[in-house]
């Protein structure tokens, strides 16, 4: 349980930063480029599909910005 606890802390500060780089440019946030982007960080992310769609959108809407919920439901039945 406690490596759960480390690896959703870790996900929460990985989403945080990306919104933080994001607000400098943009207006809105693709979650699917949010989501490849964390992937790349954290390939064996302890969220996924419609969980971690609310979970960037929330930090997005933390953070002042749009959401632009882009993922499709085929790629969530590959993953």
């Amino acid at each position: 349980m406690f490596a759960d606890e480390i690896a959703a802390r870790r996900l929460k500060t990985l989403v945080d930063h990306y919104m933080e780089t994001r607000k400098r440019r943009h207006d809105v946030v693709s979650t699917s480029r949010a989501e490849t982007a964390i992937r790349e960080v954290l390939p064996n992310c302890p969220v996924s599909g419609k969980a971690l769609d609310d979970m960037i959108a929330a930090c997005a809407v933390e953070h002042g910005l749009g959401v632009l919920f882009d993922r499709s439901e085929v790629t969530d039945s590959v993953r």
